[in-house]
């Protein structure tokens, strides 16, 4: 009878000790809080906050043999251009060119690393994937051309991180988050879920998709694609 008694307390410990788990987890910051999908390469990891950083530009690549054609890179781009594509999301069959590597590389100590509005039309003329952390109901209003929804407060968002995660994309190539801009922290909750299953190269659009209207650049309307 005590043997049973006793089997029931930690049966009723162990239920208590996961409901405070979850719990604290719900009450963590964005920066220490858990994920709960997939599997996790850095679940022992803590990410350093989001650094303003502007990538530094590949240096000067080697001559091109005789009649052949310079690879581009980031410094022959036009200086403020207006992105007239809309630009599709990068596969694994169809890897990030080198230069736009060099000028971005990947910063694995922290989860993301925040850009300015000319590196995100430089990144989104050469179609890196950007990604939408906004509810999705705003993002079918307007959203920058080619940007997946990823929203960060819907019930599927660790769905669609496991699922992105599953494409088999190079996760050291830049990805772009943008949200609302401002006080808006849901790039950077987006930014954390990505990190955890192993995406090393988040960059975060600081000013947003305000940011991106008031520059007057391309935007489309709908639902994801």
């Amino acid at each position: 009878m005590a043997r049973g008694s006793n089997l029931a307390r930690v049966v009723a410990l162990i239920a208590l000790a996961a409901a405070a788990a979850a719990l604290s987890n719900l009450a963590a910051s964005t920066q220490r809080k858990l994920a709960w999908v997939g599997s996790y390469p850095r679940a022992l990891d803590v990410g350093a906050p989001a650094a303003t950083v502007e990538p530094t530009p590949a240096g000067p690549a080697a001559a091109p043999a005789s009649g052949a054609a310079a690879p581009p890179t980031a410094e022959s781009q036009p200086a403020n251009p207006v992105a007239a594509t809309t630009g599709g999301a990068p596969t694994a069959s169809a890897p990030f060119e080198p230069d736009l590597a060099a000028a971005f590389p990947p910063h694995p100590d922290k989860a993301a690393v925040e850009i300015s509005p000319d590196s995100v039309e430089l990144l989104h003329r050469r179609k890196a994937l950007f990604l939408d952390a906004r509810r999705s109901s705003v993002y079918a209003q307007g959203h920058i051309p080619g940007a997946r929804s990823f929203p960060v407060w819907e019930s599927d968002i660790d769905a669609r991180v496991k699922a992105l995660f599953e494409e088999g994309l190079d996760q050291s190539a830049p990805v772009v988050i943008y949200c609302s801009g401002g006080n808006c922290e849901d790039s950077h909750m987006l930014a954390q879920k990505l990190y955890m299953v192993g995406f090393d190269n988040v960059l975060i659009y600081r000013d947003g998709f305000p940011d991106w209207q008031k520059r007057r650049h391309p935007v489309a309307t709908g639902e994801n694609p």
